[in-house]
């Protein structure tokens, strides 16, 4: 593993490096747009209101707009409020491998300084797409999932390096220059120096809203750390990844073999269909087999049994009692879905948690740690099984590997437009369909921030 640092960043200095083909910029289409709709479904939630209003102090710092307000800051500001907004609702998109949510620090991050650095749609998808392969293999080399275990969020500590990429890309464009290995490298010793995010959110049933900053947090420390690289004077460790202290050592185990030679890793995303922990999407599959299409009544149910990893047990059987803890919820995800459907977004809105339905359902969830599951699929597959015993004594059962969105059943861009259903309710008037036009023609970073921002105003 000597090295490994070097390795990883000549890496993806080459894809920041190289024009990106039809099928990788399909790809980063839907990224885009998935993350613009859910960082609107996030923009109306209290905290990230509250973000976005503290950043007003910033304005008129720099050219960037901001995500829920009227004016313009310095690219680490914007990058932190859309940050936090696109982790705010619990649909972004998901990295399984390292447990972690790339778009919602890397596309932020990116956005926002390409809106300082007049990048075209083209080289912001070149540095989006470096950024996802730098927090991807940094994570699944220091182990993505190992570090949620040992109590960090891995979308905050591995997106900083992902964003920091991105932005040193854009910095590069900027100039005409090709991006420089070393330049990335001294990003990430600054990246790796700010790394931050705990996981106590996840143990106490509130003061959980901190978890949205996480992703903002991650990407304005990627804005500075590429800022910081381009100092002379402010120099880092250059062992970022396998050093004594680095990324593994500190946030994760045992270094792990990645490969270089697979598919961009932003063709190994998984996109939220349901607005709760991509844990349970599996969950929610399985239920919706077992119950014929969510058909079953609620009264016939005696039992719910969930299996699946003992990270459940040990992070999400915690009581719903914010919309954080909600959607965290192992007990509380699977009775809002079989009261309610598994897209009605607004079950976890803190109207609901007292609802008496989903109480009722969600007192007949136990879990059981099921080891061949964990064995089986983590981490690279989400899987989780469902046994249901009925009233009458009958009894059916589901492991779901793949649920909806994953590679392997990926969501198409109507379902992704399906999204931004209900924005409306929300005060959001902007389409799906408006935003994917946006995307689709090509309009440059300036264009597409202010097409985000603008979305109250239905532009």
């Amino acid at each position: 593993m000597q090295g490994l640092t070097l390795k990883i960043a000549e890496h993806v200095t080459r894809i920041a490096n190289t024009p990106r083909d039809p099928t990788d910029i399909e790809a980063l289409r839907r990224l885009f747009l998935d993350n613009f709709i859910v960082s609107l479904w996030g923009s109306t939630r209290p905290a990230a209101k509250a973000i976005a209003g503290w950043s007003r102090r910033f304005a008129g710092s720099g050219p960037s707009p901001i995500l829920g307000g009227d004016w313009t800051t310095d690219p680490s500001i914007a990058a932190l409020v859309h940050g936090t907004a696109g982790h705010s609702y619990e649909l972004d998109d998901t990295h399984d491998e390292t447990a972690s949510h790339p778009a919602c620090v890397i596309i932020p991050a990116a956005l926002a300084v390409g809106c300082a650095t007049g990048a075209s749609q083209a080289d912001l998808f070149r540095a989006v797409t470096a950024g996802y392969e730098a927090m991807a293999l940094i994570g699944c080399t220091a182990g993505g999932m190992e570090t949620v275990h040992r109590g960090f969020h891995p979308t905050s500590v591995y997106g900083a390096f992902g964003a920091a990429t991105a932005c040193v890309a854009l910095h590069a464009y900027r100039q005409g220059a090709s991006v420089e290995r070393d330049t990335v490298v001294a990003a990430w010793g600054h990246a790796l120096s700010q790394a931050c995010a705990s996981m106590q959110f996840s143990v106490e049933p509130e003061g959980g809203e901190v978890k949205r900053l996480h992703a903002g947090l991650g990407a304005r420390n990627g804005v500075m750390a590429a800022d910081f690289a381009m100092l002379a004077a402010v120099t880092a460790p250059q062992l970022s990844v396998e050093g004594d202290y680095g990324a593994a050592a500190i946030f994760g185990g045992p270094l792990r073999e990645i490969s270089f030679d697979d598919p961009l890793q932003i063709h190994n995303i998984s996109m939220k269909p349901y607005s709760c922990c991509r844990l349970f999407h599996s969950t929610i599959d399985a239920l919706a087999e077992i119950t014929n299409g969510f058909s079953v009544p609620l009264a016939s149910i005696a039992e719910i049994v969930i299996s699946g990893p003992r990270l459940i047990a040990e992070q999400h059987m915690t009581p719903a009692k914010s919309t954080m803890t909600a959607q965290y919820s192992c007990p509380y995800i699977v009775g809002a879905t079989l009261a309610y459907g598994p897209t009605r977004y607004d079950v976890y809105g803190e109207a609901y948690l007292d609802d008496p339905i989903i109480r009722s359902v969600s007192e007949k969830v136990c879990f059981e740690i099921s080891e061949e599951i964990e064995r089986k699929y983590y981490p690279r597959q989400f899987a989780t099984g469902v046994t249901i015993r009925f009233a009458d004594g009958s009894t059916r059962s589901c492991i779901v590997a793949d649920s909806v969105g994953t590679p392997r059943k990926p969501m198409s861009r109507e379902q992704i437009i399906a999204k931004s259903d209900g924005l409306a309710s929300q005060g959001r008037f902007l389409s799906g369909e408006k935003l994917a036009t946006a995307i689709w023609e090509g309009k440059d970073a300036l264009a597409l921030a202010h097409v985000l921002t603008g979305a109250k105003d239905g532009l």
